[in-house]
């Protein structure tokens, strides 16, 4: 699972830098105002999606912050 929420939030990164890449790039930029007709619903989606794929990494920076002294303790008995 967590795998699987990884590679989503990887796939959405990538998302983004392509967009900003299409934005700054000049040639590109005729791309832009077909994304703007996209319905209000993907566009919505899209950005649910991204701040569901920041929570989920708060949570998970949260939990290995948790877990850190745990994971020391493993290392000394090794």
């Amino acid at each position: 699972m967590t795998s699987l929420l990884r590679n989503a939030g990887v796939g959405l990164i990538l998302l983004g830098v392509v967009l900003v890449i299409i934005w700054v790039v000049e040639p590109l930029r005729a791309i832009w105002p077909w994304l703007m007709t996209l319905s209000p619903v993907v566009r919505v989606g899209v950005v649910v999606s991204a701040l569901g794929l920041a929570i989920i990494m708060a949570s998970l920076i949260t939990e290995r912050i948790r877990d850190r002294e745990a994971d020391k303790e493993l290392l000394d008995d090794f």
